[in-house]
């Protein structure tokens, strides 16, 4: 099946102007006037604190919401022959018209992720990792046909990430970043009553099982200025270059035409389908799929920050060639030089597969510098 490139990673877009920003600094006692001053050139004290690193830490929780169609093909069973049919090989010759299924899906659930990031006024580095549970169900689209299952899938997502600024005028600055996205999912659906991709079929799984991973690299170039005050804007171009896999696990299940009114012929068969009798005369086919794509992004990214303790960012992303919006958000509050708490949300379409999401999440950090 197909998945979209997906994960509350966006905390690593949201720490990095904290990173370059200053906090309150500790009390400086005055040199005596019968000693000699130190140069604060080569002094370490005296460094500005974007100069210094500053190490950042965030752990959190919050919610998704995904939507998403995969598509499922199986192999139906010639009831004059007994013999199964693939699905494509029926279709042209007339055989058959039942060949594939579709999974019109919606889901929520829970997602824990933390972001280790470490940087000064120069270069960012910068690791995320998310781990995501969702319950998914039907999607709204009716009653009739007839859909039904019971889902579950659970995604891991790693993010890295390392950014060179380079200083051109007080006012405007070259950022160039290179990034790396890695997600894996596990998907399984329960009692599976779905209406074929063509007419008068029903097919009925008690289990079906998919797994995927995607790696994508990012590769970015953005200019930055900082000519108003508190803000910085930074209008950037994005390259991305996208591997999706997916596997489909092989089960058994049964196909029923739907010629009383839309209804399966044969309801009964559908529930000894789920509890594992009668089965054969459908076979979800083993599936490996693989989409490979180039694109490239522009995107603009602000942030404000009229207070030293306050820092609002956003993320607005556009891919042309797919005609996807990805929007990010977040704010942090630090209550002192080391504490505060963060929260964040995210509204991406479907890119790489038919998938769209939005969510929330929220969490303490904490940073330091030295």
């Amino acid at each position: 099946m197909k998945q979209i490139l997906w994960s509350l990673s966006f905390f690593l877009l949201a720490f990095y102007p904290l990173l370059a920003q200053s906090t309150t600094k500790e009390g400086v006692t005055l040199p005596k006037t019968n000693e000699p001053k130190e140069n604060p050139a080569v002094s370490g004290d005296e460094k500005s604190d974007k100069e210094r690193w500053r190490f950042l830490f965030y752990a959190g929780a919050g919610k998704a919401e995904i939507q998403t169609n995969p598509n499922i093909p199986f192999a139906h069973r010639d009831p004059n022959t007994g013999l199964a049919i693939n699905p494509g090989i029926g279709k042209r010759t007339g055989l058959t018209n039942a060949g594939t299924t579709n999974f019109p899906s919606e889901g929520s659930g829970t997602n824990q992720g933390s972001v280790f990031t470490l940087a000064n006024d120069k270069w960012l580095f910068a690791y995320g990792y998310t781990s995501i549970d969702l319950k998914m169900s039907p999607a709204n689209q009716g009653t009739v046909p007839l859909r039904s299952f019971d889902s579950s899938s659970e995604h891991v997502v790693r993010n890295i990430r390392v950014d060179y600024t380079q200083k051109i005028t007080d006012v405007f600055s070259t950022v160039f970043s290179v990034r790396q996205f890695l997600r894996t999912g596990n998907y399984q659906w329960d009692n599976v009553l779905e209406n074929t991709n063509t007419t008068n079929h029903y097919v009925a799984f008690p289990k079906i099982q998919v797994n995927d991973n995607m790696r994508i690299n990012i590769f970015a170039l953005g200019f930055k200025f900082t000519y108003f005050k508190n803000w910085e804007i930074e209008p950037y171009f994005q390259y991305r270059d996208a591997r999706f896999y997916a596997n489909v696990f092989s089960t058994v299940g049964i196909a029923q035409r739907s010629d009383n009114l839309l209804l399966p012929s044969d309801p009964t068969a559908i529930g000894n389908a789920w509890a594992y009798q009668g089965l054969g005369s459908a076979y979800a086919l083993p599936l490996y799929n693989s989409i490979n794509k180039e694109f490239g992004n522009v995107g603009l990214r602000l942030q404000y920050n009229p207070y030293k303790f306050l820092f609002l960012r956003t993320d607005v992303r556009r891919n042309p060639v797919l005609a996807a919006w990805e929007v990010r958000g977040s704010v942090t509050v630090f209550f002192n030089k080391y504490f505060g708490i963060t929260a964040g949300g995210v509204y991406a379409e479907a890119e790489i597969n038919p998938l769209s999401l939005h969510g929330w999440e929220i969490g303490p950090t904490f940073t330091y510098l030295f």
